[in-house]
């Protein structure tokens, strides 16, 4: 019998949390006396504790703690085989090297040495023999109290870690994409500069020979010829300035869809015939080659706009003598209308297909020397695209043998057949 003391700890008397926390605490008792080891265990699930953990034959300590972790060791000093120094010894030094797992003494030997020497190998307190029941529980408790606040600490701390490393992690990623984006503004105002620069020069030298009385009269031909290299560079300035301002726009949502009905078949032959004297330029052949004469409810313009690029990119980056082919063709069963532009030209490696919707980006440093373009022409034909529920996807692009855009817009979009026969299949070259 053992005698249950008012002055015990109640568990309101710790934080509750913490009182959870220690009432679940594993308790292994290592002592050869089975009276003893009994009475602690009985002591000590009076009053809450239930996971406890008993051993009289001190040879299996190292196997019982191998087989779980414990939050606390009472130990037995004097035993046979090996003793209660040993223990502790091994404990720290092998099992639980580097963790807070208290040990508490226990022993009838209150002499200094014994005290001294048990303090010296890693023991935490003492227990006297016989027990007391208040004294037991309170050195438990206070011994347990401070390994679970060990433990709370330990979890901070690595929580703590966790999210400085992913905070650190954020910064880095920040700090990258800062550079890349300096990058970025000093690539395009480096850019914008080449590509302004080229038809101004252009404006202004052709301006100064026109305005100069030193030069001799201008015939009415050399005049017109002039102004029109004036009137063409301008107008490619003023593209490159809306193009810019509508990307922009579009992008903040502030743009809408100016929707209206409209022939298919028309605007792909006015985007080829625009794009013809280039394509002629360059000697690629154009050819609408498998077209629906259907009419689409959409933005005119922007599809327009949607299609040059598409356009222009085939004949810019073909070879000489190339060839680029159009198709549009409802597919009824993925419910869309494909606009597909095919090309025979340089083709693009299969790791820069994603990048090529990247604004500005240009896929190859030694085009950007030879082409012009400022490197919206993809990223306008994606959103212009996605503003009409749609996509644009690389279909195929080899190196050397060309690519393949296609454009998908929802099959709701096409609300009719061009009135009239279907006209003529027309190649341009």
């Amino acid at each position: 019998m053992f005698l249950v003391d008012d002055s015990a700890p109640a568990a309101a008397d710790l934080d509750r949390s913490l009182a959870d926390a220690i009432s679940g605490a594993r308790v292994l008792i290592v002592d050869d006396n089975l009276a003893n080891v009994e009475l602690l265990r009985e002591i000590l699930s009076h009053h809450g504790y239930h996971n406890i953990v008993c051993e009289t034959d001190s040879r299996r300590f190292a196997q019982v703690c191998a087989d779980q972790q414990f939050d606390i060791l009472l130990l037995d000093i004097r035993m046979p085989h090996i003793s209660g120094f040993e223990l502790i010894e091994m404990a720290r030094k092998q099992i639980y090297v580097g963790d807070l797992v208290p040990i508490l003494v226990l022993t009838a030997q209150t002499d200094l040495d014994t005290r001294r020497k048990a303090l010296q190998l890693g023991a935490n307190d003492f227990l006297n023999k016989p027990f007391v029941a208040w004294e037991l529980l309170h050195r438990v408790r206070n011994a347990l109290s401070t390994r679970m606040l060990y433990r709370q600490v330990l979890e901070q701390k690595t929580d703590l870690e966790r999210r400085v490393a992913e905070r650190t992690a954020e910064l880095s990623a920040a700090l990258v994409a800062a550079r890349e984006g300096e990058r970025a503004k000093l690539d395009f105002l480096s850019m914008m500069s080449h590509e302004l620069r080229t038809p101004l020069n252009s404006i202004v030298g052709f301006a100064e020979v026109m305005a100069d009385p030193g030069f001799s009269p201008l015939k009415p031909s050399d005049v017109r010829e002039y102004a029109a290299v004036i009137e063409e560079n301008g107008k490619s300035l003023l593209t490159m300035v809306n193009n810019l301002l509508d990307f922009t726009r579009t992008g903040t949502g502030a743009a809408e869809l100016a929707e209206s009905d409209f022939s298919l078949r028309r605007i792909l032959s006015a985007c080829v015939e625009q794009i013809s004297i280039k394509a002629r330029q360059r000697g690629v052949t154009i050819i609408l080659a498998d077209c629906e004469s259907v009419v689409l409810r959409a933005d005119r313009r922007r599809v327009k706009d949607l299609l040059l690029s598409l356009l222009d990119n085939a004949v810019k980056f073909n070879r000489q003598g190339g060839r680029v082919e159009v198709s549009a063709r409802s597919d009824a069963a993925a419910g869309v209308f494909r606009l597909s532009v095919a090309d025979t030209g340089h083709g693009v490696a299969k790791e820069e297909w994603s990048r090529l919707f990247t604004p500005f980006y240009q896929s190859d440093a030694s085009l950007r020397r030879t082409h012009e373009g400022i490197g919206l022409g993809l990223p306008m034909v994606r959103r212009y695209a996605e503003m009409h529920g749609g996509t644009v996807d690389i279909d195929d692009s080899v190196i050397d043998q060309g690519s393949t855009f296609t454009v998908s817009l929802p099959l709701s979009r096409v609300v009719g057949a061009e009135g009239g026969e279907a006209t003529p299949t027309p190649s341009f070259g």
